[in-house]
């Protein structure tokens, strides 16, 4: 005899089992904030520079903690509840935590591809329309207090064919991401450093939140009742979370640790502190003003009229996602044209002509 899932006595034993699992992934959810606390404590008490992108990090794991706060606060009641607050409260917090675990990985890949047009529009593009699926979800979810069980217990969800839309849309997402991160990286691979970390934790955050995702499609699609249709959408988030702020601290803290040894090493010379020891030249009064030209490489900048040239790449640390680290040759001018790297002559203004370091630092590795 098959099993009737929509009988009252197996939805109430689902549901037991529901809340179970909610109180499993909010430990869970808790265990990976306290562990990685040191990092976060670290920006906030600014021992490590802010970028923008550790808003949506912070933001992420915000959303996790208050959606599984929610589902407990549900499962757990002793008396009377909103139920149109708390289901609302845990819908948007599901598709914001989604959203924004999609746009972390989308942030990194763009970053790889080194935020060329024909990457980042359509993963922006694609990111809207998830936002936009999700968004459609919102109306549907209703829920009623039930006295006898002291719980707001699930009336209705999303169509079936919006659900599976949203989920499957979310894998395939999940999965352009990821290969186009990988086929940039795959070039560097061999190179260790940054390139092997964002493939692997890239490959790793794929596989993980591919198998959940799948999961919760297959649920949605078999429709068995209101309550197996979202039985693993509260673990879908969790590990979507703590996957995608894992590959986000990795890569920080690789390029921090990096950034603190490079300038220990190189940052004595009383130069600037992104280049390495300089070499100074001087040329004679009425010298010629034209700069030598060293190979290749032109880059230069002026400042206090001295010329700047970028000459051949040095051995460094590991390498991080196509950045290079190069040696600087100091110039002093006696005069205040100078030739520019199109053989044109300007006159020295006094300002850079070149990105500073903190810019180039903006996307090492691929970083954000």
């Amino acid at each position: 005899m098959a099993k009737d899932w929509h009988d009252p006595a197996e939805m109430a034993k689902e549901s037991a089992i529901y809340a179970r699992f909610v109180l499993v992934l909010g430990g869970i959810a808790a265990w990976d904030v306290l562990r990685t606390l040191p990092f976060d404590l670290s920006i906030v008490t600014g021992k490590r520079k802010w970028r923008w992108p550790m808003l949506l990090y912070f933001a992420n794991r915000i959303f996790m903690l208050i959606h599984i706060f929610a589902y407990c606060v549900n499962l757990n009641a002793i008396q009377q509840i909103n139920c149109d607050t708390v289901v609302w409260l845990s819908k948007i917090t599901d598709m914001l935590g989604t959203c924004t675990s999609s746009i972390i990985l989308a942030l990194r890949t763009i970053a790889v591809w080194h935020r060329i047009k024909r990457v980042w529009v359509p993963l922006a593009g694609l990111c809207v329309v998830q936002v936009v699926l999700w968004c459609l979800t919102m109306r549907y979810s209703k829920s009623v207090w039930n006295p006898q069980r002291k719980v707001c217990q699930i009336q209705s969800t999303s169509p079936v064919p919006l659900l599976i839309g949203v989920w499957g849309f979310t894998m395939m997402l999940d999965f352009i991401i990821m290969v186009l991160c990988s086929v940039r990286l795959w070039r560097t691979r061999g190179r260790g450093g940054i390139s092997s970390l964002l493939l692997r934790d890239g490959m790793a955050y794929f596989l993980v939140t591919f198998i959940v995702n799948f999961v919760q499609t297959v649920l949605a699609g078999l429709n068995l009742n209101a309550i197996m249709n979202i039985m693993v959408l509260p673990m879908t988030l969790v590990v979507s979370v703590i996957a995608s702020t894992t590959v986000f601290r990795n890569v920080f803290t690789l390029h921090d640790d990096f950034a603190s040894e490079f300038e220990k090493t190189n940052g004595k010379s009383g130069t600037n502190p992104g280049t390495t020891n300089v070499s100074r030249i001087t040329f004679g009064k009425g010298g010629s003003t034209r700069p030598p030209r060293f190979g290749p490489r032109r880059d230069f900048l002026t400042t206090a009229g001295t010329d700047h040239f970028a000459m051949e790449t040095v051995n460094s640390s590991p390498n991080l996602g196509g950045v290079e680290v190069t040696r600087t040759v100091d110039i002093e001018r006696d005069a205040d044209a100078h030739y520019n790297g199109d053989h044109k002559v300007d006159v020295d203004d006094g300002t850079s002509s070149v990105a500073t370091r903190d810019e180039k630092g903006r996307a090492i590795g691929g970083a954000f």
